[in-house]
């Protein structure tokens, strides 16, 4: 097995690993400790009141963005002898997820301006400014409902490298694609039934925490049958370009 792969591999399952400490801290905590839910006023009151903690929040989930792209560059250099098809639609997948995340991040910076006192928005009554701020959070919602489309889109060809690559067990691959439908199945759900968010998102979670769980259990701890030359299926992807 190549030194540099496993290497890569076991960088790979720490940022990985630091992605789902991170975004899950993010949503659950700081979110949850500003937004209440149907009342502008009390959110913005809640956001005003502590924006330091705000920010942090903003920062970490920009931090999130960036471990993901680092998380695609080192699958891509890790599986791009498996199928270079596959690792360069992987990190397309990943790139359209973080610049949906990112204008979801502008969003949620926005109100921050709005309530921010020094700002010359005078213009707009305290209840406008509250309303607006309500407004772009919800944007930024919207933007995460659209982005959770491509948290699963993504799995699918990360789930196929790992079952043709032979490096891992094949049910992991497996376990990767199922997270990556169900992923879908709760963005849709979101977007076109958002009242039955919750309840997908709660049957739902076993299903794309397996996959990505034992992924990085393997990234980090167990040791691949990773080959020093090109597999098969590289040189055909290589023929076919």
């Amino acid at each position: 097995m190549s030194t540099s792969l496993k290497a890569t591999a076991r960088q790979a399952g720490f940022i990985y690993l630091l992605i789902l400490v991170l975004a899950p801290l993010n949503e659950f905590f700081l979110k949850a400790r500003f937004t209440v839910k149907g009342d502008a006023i009390a959110t913005a009151q809640r956001i005003a009141a502590e924006p330091v903690l705000y920010r942090l929040g903003v920062f970490s989930d920009l931090v999130s963005h960036v471990a993901f792209l680092l998380l695609a560059l080192l699958l891509y250099h890790l599986f791009r002898d498996v199928s270079r098809r596959q690792a360069r639609l992987l990190i397309a997948l990943v790139a359209m997820s973080v610049a949906i995340g990112m204008i979801a991040l502008v969003c949620r910076m926005a109100p921050l301006i709005l309530l921010d006192p020094a700002n010359s928005l005078s213009v707009f009554s305290p209840a406008e400014r509250d309303s607006l701020a309500w407004l772009f959070l919800r944007l930024g919602s919207t933007a995460t409902v659209l982005a959770t489309f491509f948290w699963g889109f993504w799995l699918l060809p990360f789930g196929s490298l790992v079952i043709k690559s032979r490096f891992y067990p094949k049910l992991l691959g497996v376990l990767l694609i199922v997270g990556g439908v169900t992923y879908a199945v709760l963005g849709f759900t979101n977007l076109v039934f958002p009242a039955y968010g919750p309840l997908v998102f709660k049957f739902g979670m076993p299903f794309y925490a397996m996959g990505e769980l034992a992924i990085i259990f393997w990234l980090l701890f167990a040791t691949a049958r990773i080959p020093e030359t090109p597999v098969a299926s590289a040189a055909a992807d290589l023929r076919a370009e």
